[in-house]
């Protein structure tokens, strides 16, 4: 069925707050805890570079193995 033309929106948003809203989203997370997040990030990865190389070395050892066989 058909209602004829949509209704405009009379309301519109107060949008004047939102800039401050978005500035305080960027301080949710403290300080000490975004510091203690890029701790666990490098170590992480050098875990990840320790566990590579691990891992190629392991495969160095299999082929010479069966070289040696």
């Amino acid at each position: 069925r058909d209602e004829g033309p949509p209704k405009e929106v009379t309301d519109a948003r107060d949008n004047s707050k939102d800039g401050a809203y978005w500035e305080s989203m960027t301080r949710i997370i403290p300080k000490r805890t975004l510091k203690l997040w890029d701790a666990l990030e490098a170590a992480l990865l050098e875990y990840h570079k320790v566990l590579t190389r691990r891992s190629e070395l392991f495969s160095e050892a299999a082929t010479l193995q069966r070289q040696n066989s």
